[in-house]
């Protein structure tokens, strides 16, 4: 299959190049344009399969666009990328035919899925539309024919229904079916208003006997889950409508993720707000000279701003470090690594912390422990944070222990404390970012609240995971599990 081709316009250089890059990565072709003039020389200078809009452009704006790419009949995908998201604005981009719609800011996750989702739509359709004009006896008989493309629909992940031109269902395959929760051959043969009018996809029913366009895009919950909805019309070579399919993409990752983002952000600005107005009020007691003329009153509240500066510093350390670890590679090359040199490392790290609260370690590593398939820095930096948790949430004179063993098809590194642990209710939410248990022990313990989510995703992309034991008042133990 001939490699897809993907236009992005924005006026921002930044957000152009970012996205072919993750783009180009993932194998398409992309192409870039600036303005909107630009923008519609490429497109009617060229075949793309799936345009990324944005909807301020300093010549023409993004909904112009849309209506040449509707008025012109070019057969590819769009998706509108926007800082200025609204419901109006949504609203007039359905209206102009827009296919999907991705908020400003988004991660590459986001972006890649939105552009995999699109271009299969392209796919299905333009191999939809070469078999119709090859089978003008109808639907029915598309359905009815064993091809490769009937196999390739069959497999969507995307759930598929497409009825005749007299609204019967010709053709289901498994993801619909499950929806529907009818095995496929009950599914076909029978009319569409019965088959979803008693399912719960009825609120497409209407939609789907006579649609205001060839094509409608909408967005339907079922339960936890939600889709975007396509009906898009086919039509014979004298306008007749020949059948319509009905296309169910599942995009409850998007909005959560969407979602997550949000909270992300207002925690962020939060915890980056907090310690600058704390140091910027103790800057003003001093420029004030509030405390009087000698300065050495003035040295404990510069000593304190220099702290929050410090964790300032810090947070901004592991914004960089979780950032690094939702890339899907490390910067740094894989290689077979012993784990001994990491856990002595981050050992030797916390030697000042754990003699200042007299806390005992002890590495009790098993003799011969095969090599693990991990980036030298990732593993440092799993080992330094969990050693360094186990330190700070430690109660003076207790103990650190980092024990490791060959598990079956594992190495499993245990780090334990003695320290205050963690409370039962707590245990689902110490893995997400910013997350800091409010307790009378923790409130003298300085920290991001990120360390842990870090570790999280640093773990599972070496293709490991991370496991928690924690008995509140007497310790916590955390577990990696690294593939052997």
């Amino acid at each position: 299959m001939a490699t897809a081709r993907i236009l992005v316009i924005d006026d921002e250089y930044g957000v152009r190049s970012g996205i072919r890059q993750i783009l180009e990565m993932e194998g398409y072709e992309v192409d870039e344009a600036a303005t909107g003039t630009e923008a519609l020389t490429l497109l009617h200078g060229g075949e793309y399969d799936v345009v990324f809009l944005d909807y301020r452009l300093p010549d023409i704006d993004g909904l112009t666009i849309l209506q040449v790419i509707k008025q012109d009949a070019l057969q590819l995908m769009t998706c509108m990328i926007t800082a200025y998201a609204n419901i109006d604005t949504a609203i007039a981009a359905t209206r102009q035919g827009v296919d999907f719609f991705l908020p400003k800011p988004f991660l590459p996750d986001d972006l890649l899925g939105v552009a995999e989702t699109l271009v299969r739509h392209k796919q299905a359709r333009t191999e939809a539309e070469r078999l119709r004009k090859e089978h003008e006896a109808g639907l029915l008989a598309l359905a009815e024919e064993k091809t490769q493309t009937h196999s390739l629909i069959s497999s969507l992940r995307d759930a598929v229904l497409v009825v005749n031109r007299d609204g019967d269902v010709v053709l289901v395959n498994r993801a619909m079916a499950a929806i529907l929760d009818l095995p496929e051959f009950e599914a076909v043969h029978r009319p569409a208003a019965d088959l979803l009018g008693e399912s719960p996809l009825a609120p497409l029913v209407e939609q789907l006997a006579a649609p205001q366009k060839d094509r409608t895009i909408g967005q339907l919950s079922l339960g936890e889950r939600s889709y975007m909805t396509s009906i898009v019309t086919f039509r014979d070579d004298d306008g007749q409508a020949l059948g319509r399919i009905l296309t169910l993409s599942d995009i409850s990752q998007v909005r959560r993720l969407a979602m997550e983002k949000e909270r992300f952000i207002r925690t962020m600005v939060h915890e980056l707000k907090s310690p600058l107005g704390a140091v910027r009020s103790l800057i003003e007691v001093a420029t004030d000279k509030s405390l009087g003329d000698n300065l050495d009153g003035y040295l404990p509240m510069l000593q304190r701003a220099e702290g929050r500066i410090d964790n300032l510093v810090q947070l901004i350390g592991d914004l960089l470090s979780l950032s690094r670890s939702e890339q899907a590679e490390s910067q740094g090359e894989p290689e077979l690594l012993e784990i001994e040199p990491a856990v002595t490392g981050a050992l030797r790290l916390q030697a000042e912390k754990m003699a200042a609260k007299g806390i005992a370690a002890h590495a009790d590593l098993e003799a011969g422990l095969p090599l693990v398939l991990v980036s030298s820095d990732d593993l440092d930096l799993i080992m330094s944070n969990l050693v360094g948790n186990a330190v700070k949430y430690n109660k003076d004179g207790g103990s650190v222990e980092v024990r490791a063993r060959h598990v079956g098809e594992w190495v499993r590194i245990d780090v334990k404390d003695t320290g205050i642990g963690i409370a039962e209710e707590n245990l689902g939410l110490v893995l997400t970012e910013f997350f800091r248990e409010k307790r009378p022990e923790t409130r003298d313990v300085e920290g991001s609240g990120l360390g842990l989510s870090i570790v999280k995703r640093l773990v599972e992309r070496a293709g490991g995971r991370l496991e928690l034991a924690s008995t509140q008042g007497e310790g916590s133990t955390f577990s990696v599990l690294l593939p052997a």
